[in-house]
């Protein structure tokens, strides 16, 4: 016996179309294009080789949207890993970092901070491990970039300096463009 397909309306149709063309996310776009062609009349099997991709997943989203309509066929956002610092610890390390050497903050006689200066002071302080991978992304997360230090001229003059900044600002105004 052969199933009987629900009869969709034209504005059905038309919004599904609508949804796909504007439709930016890849794998959103790919479920709305599973819609468009069942309320077209096509079977699973021939919207699976249409789109290559399983008929499991074709009857999946078409199960969805038979239940919940267009809205249940948006994907909703993942959460992710947990974090292992709370806000709060990441702000106070934030600070830390921003106004204190790693030799004012009691890790030894270093002058500038590194990943794994700020893994050590994590660990130490919050007693959580991050790798320095990890760590550079919780530099970026909480708007700090991770750079090295130029090295600085240990016997430069100041006067000079300050005469070649002079001559170079001259030089940047006169330049023809």
């Amino acid at each position: 016996m052969r199933k009987k397909y629900p009869k969709h309306s034209k504005e059905d149709k038309k919004q599904v179309i609508n949804l796909c063309e504007a439709e930016k996310n890849v794998r959103q776009k790919r479920r709305y294009d599973v819609i468009r062609l069942y309320l077209e009349g096509y079977r699973r099997w021939q919207i699976s080789d249409a789109l290559d991709i399983s008929e499991n997943s074709v009857g999946d989203y078409i199960c969805m949207y038979e239940n919940g309509g267009i809205e249940a066929l948006k994907i909703k956002k993942q959460p992710g890993k947990p974090r292992k610092l709370s806000i709060e610890q990441e702000k106070e390390l934030y600070n830390i970092i921003t106004t204190s050497t790693p030799e004012e903050a009691g890790l030894g006689v270093f002058a500038n901070w590194t990943a794994p200066l700020a893994c050590q002071l994590v660990k130490e302080r919050y007693h959580v491990e991050f790798s320095e991978r990890g760590m550079r992304n919780l530099f970026q997360r909480i708007g700090l970039s991770y750079t090295r230090p130029t090295y600085t001229l240990k016997n430069a003059d100041p006067d000079k300096q300050e005469q070649f900044k002079q001559v170079f600002q001259r030089y940047k105004k006169t330049r023809k463009r």
